[in-house]
């Protein structure tokens, strides 16, 4: 009651965009990270283009926030989740760019999380698997068998709901969890235990 809600778009890729917005809040308690997307192709025949541009949204976009939101998570002392994914630790054909992108979100937790401690921030990241977001949906309404396979070499027979990211990430970002950080939790249903995606696509 009383609380409003204020929406800022930027271009996640653009630094000087990204300042601007962070200038224009006066505290960060809890900052997620969570812009992405896929786009397909092997690896040889992947264009400049589609490389660099899920590179940008997912990586290069993840770090430019949290550099930008760094002096109001300071003196909040806040907490920072990085969005990865199961797919940067289990190699999906066809996601050279993807793949590499999230891993590289994990890596880059693990750097902040080394930095910014002193500054009483918490980094870690949520790599969640297959999640049943209208995106996801759409695309496997196109190869129904797709997510018989999915469904099949997740230990819990289905794909993750939104809220259940979303329940996760505000767990781990509690007080509950104030020794936390530094790490990559997946969610994923058991997805990673059964050999990941190799293979699946």
């Amino acid at each position: 009651k009383g609380n409003t809600v204020n929406w800022l778009t930027v271009d996640i890729t653009n630094s000087e965009e990204i300042i601007a917005a962070a200038n224009t809040v006066s505290r960060c308690d809890l900052l997620v990270n969570a812009a992405g997307f896929g786009d397909s192709a092997a690896a040889e025949e992947m264009t400049p283009f589609q490389w660099d541009r899920v590179v940008d949204v997912c990586l290069t976009g993840t770090f430019y926030t949290c550099r930008a939101f760094h002096p109001l998570l300071s003196s909040a002392g806040g907490v920072i989740v990085n969005i990865a994914s199961a797919a940067a630790t289990n190699a999906l054909t066809k996601h050279a760019n993807y793949c590499a992108a999230k891993a590289g979100v994990v890596a880059l937790t693990e750097v902040l999380a080394l930095e910014w401690a002193i500054d009483q921030i918490r980094v870690f990241a949520v790599s969640p698997g297959f999640v049943s977001t209208p995106n996801q949906r759409k695309g496997l309404a196109e190869a129904p068998h797709r997510q018989a396979e999915i469904e099949a070499r997740t230990p819990m027979g289905r794909l993750a709901e939104i809220d259940e990211i979303a329940r996760a990430i505000i767990a781990l970002a509690s007080p509950d969890f104030a020794y936390l950080t530094g790490t990559n939790v997946i969610v994923d249903g058991g997805f990673s235990t059964d050999g990941g995606s190799s293979g699946l696509f």
